[in-house]
């Protein structure tokens, strides 16, 4: 079976992580995998080319895949795709933006081999209803991947999908490398914190729609507790909007020895995730399947979420973390609780670990996919 995973776009955001680490996950299991993606900015070194290269993939950056509008390009892609999906002989598509799905819909139907499409909806809630993907699902789609239960539900009822076209799969993450025993290094030291402080972590790009206000302000209410030990925020991560909605309010409300940014981290990323106490998430980003709580979560960190998006599915409400209301009070009372009660954060902590191995293997991840191929090209 030889697969042509479409990717529209170059950088190293949202879902390409998952794409691309369930690309290699197939590979081992058997499945020819070609992925496809747009050619990277010139020197860029954190492009999604460069990475599916260094997990031994075969990439091919010989399209353009533009996701933002560009006749041009989009017309050459739509003349060479069903070419090259003969030529190479492409027994399915999976497609994993929109604009991708578009054309490899078009590509399937357009090539002599018409092999079937699939759609993974990262979003982790239900797909817009546009007439583009009305028609995209109801007439070039052969198979959709979900990874929520609400997406799913709805997706199937507002696009009229069979049971059988539709496989609902927990997102994967790289179990060995958010493994707590591997941590290289104790960064709490680093970070300026004492023995005995409680360090909160959140990892999320700062802008204006990830209530960072609501974080700093239950921060303010935990400063003025005397029941609890030293409480102080990490926040991970970068934006173009930092300054404005994390760093200038945090030393506006006093909070500038309680907030630590020690910025986007990288190759130490694991280590400082290690340092937490506890992991806070309050608004999904790009990637809905909320790999930010998962990773925590693989590290045995106990989780505070909001209800929002997929976090009520991720999160088990009183065994691996609480899920809290949209309010300072609630954070505030969700984080002291973890903070004055040791051995119940430890418990929680162990079940999150207990919960994202069994949860979020790739291998398991990429069987469950290899099989719902299979299950697609015997039906077409």
């Amino acid at each position: 079976m030889k697969v042509l995973h479409l990717y529209s776009d170059w950088r190293w955001t949202g879902p390409a992580e998952p794409t691309v680490n369930l690309c290699r996950a197939l590979k081992e299991e058997g499945v020819e995998i070609l992925f496809a993606c747009r050619r990277p900015v010139e020197g860029h070194p954190q492009s999604i080319l460069r990475r599916a290269l260094d997990r031994g993939m075969e990439a091919c950056t010989a399209f353009h895949l533009n996701r933002y509008l560009h006749l041009g390009e989009t017309l050459r892609d739509l003349r060479s795709l069903p070419r090259f999906v003969d030529s190479e002989g492409i027994d399915l598509i999976h497609c994993h933006l929109t604009h991708d799905h578009f054309l490899g819909g078009w590509a399937s139907r357009r090539s002599r081999r018409k092999p079937p499409v699939i759609r993974t909806n990262h979003k982790a809630r239900p797909l817009a209803r546009n007439l583009g993907n009305r028609w995209l699902l109801r007439r070039w789609t052969d198979g959709l991947v979900e990874f929520s239960r609400l997406a799913e539900t709805e997706d199937r009822k507002v696009f009229s999908l069979d049971s059988h076209r539709v496989l609902r799969v927990n997102p994967a993450l790289d179990l060995e490398r958010f493994d707590p025993g591997r941590v290289e290094r104790d960064v709490r030291g680093e970070l300026g914190l004492e023995e005995g402080d409680f360090l909160v972590g959140i990892v999320a790009r700062m802008q204006r729609h990830r209530r960072f206000d609501l974080l700093l302000e239950a921060m303010v209410r935990l400063k003025a507790r005397s029941d609890l030990p030293t409480v102080k925020l990490m926040v991970l991560g970068k934006g173009t909007h930092r300054m404005e909605v994390a760093v200038a309010p945090a030393h506006r409300m006093g909070l500038g020895d309680r907030v630590l940014f020690p910025g986007y981290r990288s190759e130490d990323y694991v280590d400082y995730l290690a340092a937490m106490d506890v992991k806070v998430f309050l608004v999904p980003g790009s990637d809905g399947t909320c790999r930010a709580v998962r990773e925590a979560m693989a590290m045995g960190k106990p989780v505070v979420a909001t209800r929002r998006g997929m976090l009520p599915e991720l999160v088990r409400e009183g065994e691996t973390g609480f899920l809290v209301e949209e309010s300072p009070e609630a954070l505030e009372e969700a984080i002291a609780r973890l903070a004055k009660d040791s051995k119940r954060r430890s418990t929680m902590g162990r079940n999150a670990r207990r919960w994202a191995l069994e949860a979020f293997s790739q291998k398991e991840q990429a069987r469950k996919m290899a099989s719902f191929y299979e299950r697609v090209l015997e039906e077409i």
